[in-house]
């Protein structure tokens, strides 16, 4: 279970569409998912799915809101529903030092498979449905740069100046 290297923008494999799993309950697949886990505590990353190691298999883990410490694994999984969408300053491991706003679902169902290859569905919300919409990104070759907007960036930059000021203003560290 080593921590994996990050793989960053430009790299053309970040672009590719991931493919699915079709092999459960094997070794490969279960390292995989220790790799990820391992390297996404290692980065104090919310989420991180497959092809940011390199691995183009539709393969995520996010933490949980309540257990940072404790991730969960998302193999094979579909959005089946969305709602209250709202715009969510983000970054990537596999974008650094770049920060954008996003249209990000706060509300979203999923199904996916865990490791035995067992269907299962979740409802999830706040950072929790935001952390997986930007994973899922990843499995279609879509980074967050990709979705922001100039007027999203225009909002960001002012959102961003206002904390400077009143870190100032405050003595507070930003």
């Amino acid at each position: 279970m080593p921590e994996r290297a990050i793989v960053e923008h430009p790299d053309d494999t970040l672009r590719e569409v991931s493919k699915e799993v079709e092999s459960f309950g094997g070794g490969e697949l279960e390292t995989l998912v220790d790799d990820l886990h391992v390297t996404r505590r290692a980065h104090g990353a919310l989420g991180l799915a497959a092809p940011q190691i390199g691995e183009r298999q539709r393969v995520i883990v996010c933490a949980a809101n309540d257990s940072p410490e404790e991730s969960k694994t998302y193999i094979n999984p579909t959005v089946t529903a969305s709602s209250r969408w709202a715009y969510v300053e983000e970054t990537c491991l596999s974008v650094p030092g770049r920060t954008g706003l996003v249209e990000r679902p706060t509300q979203l169902s999923v199904v996916a498979r865990d490791l035995r290859g067992e269907r299962f569905t979740q409802e999830l919300e706040g950072l929790e449905a935001v952390c997986l919409h930007h994973e899922l990104d990843h499995l279609d070759g879509v980074l967050f740069i990709d979705r922001v907007t100039a007027w999203a960036q225009f909002q960001l930059r002012i959102v961003q100046g206002v904390r400077r000021l009143i870190g100032k203003q405050q003595g507070a560290n930003y």
